[in-house]
């Protein structure tokens, strides 16, 4: 059924394709969750790809039964007006193009001659005419007019520019059913196209990959600008301009200024053909993004525009969450969902990744340089701006004087939570369209028109140069390249001002003075791509918690809409031993609460643990800790005590940079530590903290190792290494959760996150308790305890109550450990702890002849679940419960520390002597 399969597939790799496939065909919500390691990239090629192949037979096969039969002479000359005509169509463009050309001058370009104040190097930076809806009210569309272009000097590249790499609303429509594959990162898509190249698909089927124009640019001369807001503005205005003459005559022996506004780019203009030559090579075979750059650069063509101009044709699409996610994006790469594939990789981000993409932060020192950007460019150019484009830009101003009003006038050492709403009434914005407003500062260009004149009245030396830097207070003139982030940053927070008021709310914080909207309802921005899409694929190694997962993005849809597949590991049982422990090796509690772990007998108790687990695991350890504090706090400890020493004896001791850039270099060294250790080394038969004593030749902290037995790494939760790091073999013999991490509790987002998914619970039970609106009746005892509480909050509340009980039970209830009740925003908080150990601990065991042990590591991981244990007749409860499937099938909670201990020497040996045999 999956011919494209490279190899043999393991039974959970047919079953996972099998159950994809039938996902496709019934349409909905599929949720896939399969281990790193199990092939789950090349599983998802092969059956989502397969089953567009087959959709496409079926299409044409049905189309060629309705074909009627007619003659030749009747056949050919319908073919040929078919193709005839589009080429008319765009003849009457090109000629309605160029009459608006020799159109006579508008208002603002007749003000424009006749202002003598106005520089001539000034023009660029003049806004186009915009119509508002009070100036045009029938008119829907969008409202910017050019300004009259003198054509004694004109060029006819600037045409052909744009009618090359314009393409209209008719040629941005897919020709086919297209599958859109998202992942997180470039490096992660990269990884699909190698896996793809690895199929007879990567010869059958067209795809494209996307990016940003930051990623995609090849004019060092655009890219040198850095900022992608600044890059995006450059791009688009010099797809706008006509070819500066030196350009034209090919004139370059000076060098051009560094702002070069005249002058379209050169990777634009004039590249038809080659364009449709570069769009056919990247169609031929899958390309990714970065290769897709150098065919660029090499064949002197935009790989953007023309990885854009390929979206229609090509059936599989790949593209970052940013591209996918936010409905701008989408509209500007001209995307079209309406029943189309969505498949998710690693989407246990997913979540993040929309609330991430719709926040929006201000601060205020971004506000006093948007305010004076605005009001020195509305002062220079008022008398050359028409009201369609002054009231706007007043209004503007006005908008940063009040949020920066907000900031400044907020109590210290308070932060303050509210509506979208409560917040516009409390700072009299609530008379403002915002909607209108907002159009107006995303088309009208007027962002990167005043940070270009902010930017160059900087550069040059002119009467407006001082005017405009008088406008600025002391301290608060933004450095060079910072305008356009300051105004973005504006509009960005206006953007979130427009979300209904129970979506969202705006966090004012005096001790940051910034202003941020948070976005709380990821369904109301994910929805719209649901609704389009004829199926939506969430895969990733563990999407556990799933209730979590989809309370939070499906909240409405009927649960015969959502699929959940959850397979095994394609390692045997045996190869995997997972011990939660609660006791260190002194037989006391690990007590690693936040306010518990800094004690002194906590710290030690932690190196105790992991010097014995050092002890008897061959190679590499990998532990992870909740901070970098918490980390930093064990280490300078452990330097005090000895326990350091005593830990680089058995392993060289490596700690997690902060620096990005030094990672790569620290995970080289743990790698020679880990080559260097025996692999047919026998474990100790016994090891106590106490028996153990420094040895020489091993030098810690990240430092060159003489002998030694392999490397330990001590890691952040939520740091590089938490996620995208294979710890496979030797690499990560064991795996060491420290703590439990749990966010912040006194958080005021995290707060406000968990009152909104306490209200929406509340919203549900209560229209559960009323069958007259349709709803159901309570199925168990405690949905009836939750919905008697919900009536009660109820009563005589003004506002919205946090509930002490939940549960979305069996179809949309959440249940608890025996029968007890908890919030949802509870379930959230729990949710996010066991998001952040499952994304740790999957960093081992990374294909079939791997094995690992995983040691959890808190006196909470034993509380209600003494006992538990493979094929025993206790289950997990509490957090434990939120385990993948995978690891929950070779758990065992030790009541002792020596348990724990004599089960994982015990691990090691075996796995050793079978190493041994084979």
């Amino acid at each position: 059924m999956f011919p494209a399969f490279p190899y043999e597939p393991y039974d959970i790799q047919r079953r996972f394709m099998e159950s994809m496939y039938a996902t496709l065909e019934t349409g909905g919500v599929g949720l896939f969750e399969s281990p790193t390691g199990t092939g789950k990239t090349l599983s998802i090629i092969c059956s989502v790809l397969q089953w567009l192949e087959d959709r496409q037979e079926k299409a044409d096969r049905a189309a060629d039964q309705q074909e009627p039969n007619l003659p030749d002479w009747l056949v050919t000359p319908a073919c040929n007006q078919q193709k005839t005509a589009p080429t008319a169509k765009h003849r009457n463009q090109r000629q309605q193009h160029v009459q608006s050309k020799a159109a006579p001058s508008m208002a603002e370009g007749s003000a424009e001659s006749a202002d003598p104040f106005v520089d001539s190097s000034e023009a660029e930076h003049l806004l186009d005419i915009w119509e508002s809806d009070s100036d045009k009210p029938n008119d829907s569309g969008k409202h910017r007019l050019p300004r009259a272009i003198d054509s004694s000097s004109g060029d006819s590249d600037a045409d052909d520019a744009k009618a090359t790499w314009k393409a209209t609303p008719e040629d941005n429509k897919p020709k086919h059913q297209q599958v859109f594959f998202c992942s997180r990162t470039h490096s992660q898509l990269s990884q699909f196209v190698s896996e793809l190249q690895r199929t007879t698909f990567a010869d059958s089927i067209t795809s494209v990959s996307l990016a940003s124009r930051k990623a995609l640019c090849v004019n060092d001369s655009v890219l040198k600008l850095g900022a992608l807001s600044r890059i995006n503005e450059r791009c688009l205005d010099m797809l706008q301009a006509k070819p500066s003459k030196k350009q034209a005559t090919g004139n370059s022996d000076k060098k051009p200024k560094a702002r070069t506004a005249a002058g379209s780019c050169p990777f634009l203009r004039g590249k038809t053909k080659a364009k449709d030559n570069f769009k056919e090579a990247i169609l031929a075979q899958p390309v990714d993004v970065e290769e897709l750059g150098k065919l660029g650069r090499r064949k002197m063509v935009c790989p953007y525009y023309t990885a854009r101009s390929a979206v229609p044709e090509a059936q599989l699409v790949l593209l970052p969450y940013s591209a996918l996610l936010s409905q701008e994006s989408r509209d500007s790469l001209g995307l079209h969902l309406k029943g189309s594939i969505i498949v998710v990789d690693e989407a246990h981000n997913l979540v993040d990744a929309v609330n991430g993409i719709h926040c929006a932060e201000v601060s205020i020192n971004q506000l006093n340089a948007a305010e004076t950007q605005l009001t020195g460019y509305f002062e220079r150019f008022r008398t050359r701006l028409a009201s369609g484009n002054s009231r706007p830009i007043q209004a503007l101003i006005s908008l940063a004087k009040v949020l920066r009003s907000a900031v400044q006038l907020a109590k210290p050492e308070q932060q303050r939570v509210q509506t979208v709403n409560d917040f516009l009434f409390n700072s009299a914005l609530d008379g403002v369209n915002m909607f209108k407003l907002l159009r107006y500062a995303k088309e009208s260009k007027v962002l990167f028109k005043v940070a270009g004149y902010a930017d160059s009245a900087r550069q040059q030396s002119h009467m407006g140069v001082v005017e405009l830097h008088d406008q600025y207070s002391a301290g608060c003139m933004p450095p060079t390249g910072s305008y356009i982030s300051a105004l973005h940053a504006l509009v960005g927070f206006m953007s979130g001002l427009t979300n209904a008021d129970g979506d969202g709310r705006i966090i004012l914080d005096p001790t940051a003075c910034s202003l941020k909207f948070v976005l709380l309802n990821a369904a109301a921005h994910f929805s719209k791509v649901v609704e389009q899409a004829h199926a939506v694929v969430l895969a990733s190694g563990t999407l556990s918690p799933i209730a979590s997962l989809t309370r939070q993005l499906f909240p409405t849809l009927p649960p015969s809409l959502i699929t959940h597949f959850s397979c095994g590991h394609v390692v045997p049982k045996q190869q995997l031993l997972a011990l939660a422990v609660a006791q260190g090796p002194s037989g006391a509690a690990l007590q690693l609460r936040h306010g518990e772990r800094g004690s002194d007998s906590s710290l030690d108790e932690v190196g105790r643990l992991l010097l014995n687990i050092c002890t008897c695991t061959p190679q590499g350890v990998v532990a992870f800790f909740p901070s970098f504090a918490h980390c930093e706090q064990l280490y300078m400890r452990w330097q005090k005590t000895g326990l350091l020493a005593q830990l680089s004896s058995k392993k060289a001791v490596f700690r997690e940079p902060r620096a990005a850039s030094e990672v790569d270099s620290m995970l080289q060294q743990y790698a020679q530590c880990v080559a260097q250790a025996s692999t047919q080394q026998r474990p100790a038969a016994e090891a106590t903290a106490s028996a153990a004593t420094p040895g020489h030749g091993a030098k810690h902290d990240n430092g060159s190792v003489g002998v030694c037995n392999g490397g330990l790494v001590l890691c952040v939760v939520g740091g590089k290494l938490s996620e995208g790091i294979n710890f496979s073999d030797g690499f990560g013999r064991c795996v060491v959760m420290v703590g439990m991490p749990y966010p912040n509790p006194t958080d005021p987002e995290l707060q406000e996150r968990m009152r909104f998914m306490d209200t929406q619970q509340q919203q549900h039970v209560l229209k559960a308790a009323c069958p007259a609106d349709g709803g159901a009746h309570p199925t168990s005892s405690s949905d009836a305890a939750m919905l008697a509480h919900s009536a009660s909050l109820s009563c005589g509340s003004t506002g919205p109550a946090l509930m002490s009980g939940s549960a979305l039970g069996k179809g949309n209830h959440l249940t608890h450990a025996k029968g007890s009740i908890q919030t949802a925003g509870r379930e959230y908080y729990e949710d996010l702890c066991m998001k952040a150990v499952n994304q740790c601990v999957g960093r081992v065991i990374r294909h079939r002849n791997d094995y690992a042990a995983i040691v959890l590591a808190d006196a909470r991981w034993g509380v209600g679940n003494a006992g538990v244990a493979p094929g025993g007749s206790q289950t997990p409860v509490g957090p434990l419960r939120k385990l993948p499937e995978w690891i929950q099938g070779s758990l065992i909670v030790c009541n002792t520390f020596g348990d724990a201990y004599g089960r994982l020497h015990r691990f090691h040996r075996q796995m050793l002597e079978a190493t041994t045999r084979s």
